[in-house]
């Protein structure tokens, strides 16, 4: 074999590329029409997003979450720094919120929760996991999604403005902290709801393939969930 010529040998003995995750797609305003406004369709994507503009925490300080990319660490509670497996983004015009205005961010006023968080009104898609902490709850708290706060400490429905929802897949389920509040990252188990996940779902798995029969593989939650019933 040392006598081979060298693209013979690579072909018997190919070398692993380099583990790589896809670059996320930005998609800007400018980039979409906003009339006639396209249909929105529910799925997983309005699940575990903030708005672009929120500040995760990283251990280097605070970044925007538009701007974070695959490789990158976020601080989470009890679980460290945690690499950033794969970003998911989806831009939402005016036009198309005013015809489907329950996917639209719920805004959260700056200092609603104990703390003074979170410390800059914050935007956050209606699915989106908010870490509390009810009289009578467990200690580590319990998870809420964003809309059933509507109507607690100033928070309500955002106006149908343009929005970016930003979605961080981490090496495992984690309660990070966007402008201070902590909400959830994603967690692939939301795949399963509703039928308009092909898309996502194939992006997950080309980051994650041994999830393709089993999304539970990936982990357990971070946290139980509650709802406004509850």
């Amino acid at each position: 074999m040392e006598n081979a010529p060298k693209r013979a040998f690579a072909r018997a003995h190919p070398v692993p590329r380099a583990e790589r995750f896809p670059h996320p797609l930005v998609l800007r305003p400018e980039h979409l029409s906003d009339g006639p406004a396209r249909e929105l369709r529910p799925g997983a994507w309005l699940v575990s997003a903030v708005a672009a503009e929120a500040r995760i925490m990283t251990p280097t300080g605070p970044c925007p979450a538009g701007r974070l990319v695959p490789g990158e660490r976020v601080l989470t509670l009890g679980a460290g720094a945690c690499r950033v497996l794969w970003t998911g983004r989806r831009c939402v015009t005016g036009g198309q919120l005013a015809g489907s205005p329950d996917f639209g961010a719920v805004l959260v006023p700056e200092g609603a929760f104990g703390g003074g968080a979170p410390r800059r009104p914050l935007r956050l898609s209606p699915h989106a996991g908010v870490l509390v902490f009810p009289e009578g709850g467990p200690a580590e708290g319990v998870l809420v999604p964003a809309r059933d706060l509507c109507g607690h400490a100033g928070i309500a429905m955002a106006p149908a403005a343009t929005v970016t929802y930003v979605q961080l897949l981490l090496e495992r389920h984690a309660v990070i902290l966007a402008d201070g509040l902590p909400v959830e990252s994603f967690h692939p188990g939301a795949l399963d709801e509703g039928p308009w996940n092909c898309g996502l779902r194939a992006e997950i798995l080309s980051v994650l393939p041994d999830l393709e029969h089993d999304l539970g593989l990936y982990g357990p939650e971070a946290r139980g969930r509650a709802t406004r019933r509850r």
